[in-house]
């Protein structure tokens, strides 16, 4: 998901440099490597960046890159995807990606359910807008259609947890 915001600041690097802190500048020249694990806030702060060089509303931007990283997880990581109804595949490369925080999926019908965050200790709107994104570009990539997804509670609003509540039309119709 880093590698997404880094090569778009870097084809702006002189507007980018002026968006970022200086102790980030090291992303837009530095390699990147997968394996390496990179702080959430710096992840953050380069989406943020990102959304504010892209044309268009910034937070429909980072939705869209929340969708994105779905789509190109799809590609890679298409079986564990595809597995909605698993609590245990279906958001399993959550904890490849966070070191806090756990994803807990429960469905209310055959065309909605609830997607709980307990215990991350990140959170941000950006962050809140990407997971609204990622969990729609799931059940997209899962063949479903007409999905809605939108954030209900969040810790942010002083709830408990973040919740994002989905609905889809049935892949029967």
């Amino acid at each position: 998901m880093l590698l997404g915001p880094i090569k778009f600041l870097r084809k702006q690097r002189e507007r980018a440099t002026a968006l970022l802190p200086s102790a980030l500048h090291r992303y837009l020249v530095e390699d990147v490597r997968l394996s390496s694990w990179y702080p959430e806030s710096d992840f953050i702060a380069l989406v943020r960046a990102a959304a504010q060089l892209a044309p268009g509303d910034p937070k429909q931007t980072i939705e869209q890159m929340g969708a994105l990283g779905a789509a190109q997880h799809s590609e890679v990581y298409g079986d564990l995807m595809r597995t909605l109804r698993s609590n245990s595949s279906v958001f399993a490369l959550w904890t490849a990606q966070h070191d806090t925080g756990k994803l807990r999926p429960s469905f209310d019908s055959a065309t909605s359910a609830r997607v709980e965050l307990i215990g991350f200790d990140s959170t941000s709107p950006e962050h809140c807008l990407l997971t609204c994104g990622y969990i729609r570009g799931t059940l997209v990539a899962n063949g479903y259609e007409d999905v809605t997804v939108h954030e209900a509670r969040c810790v942010l609003r002083g709830d408990a947890c973040c919740e994002w509540r989905m609905t889809w039309k049935g892949l029967d119709g």
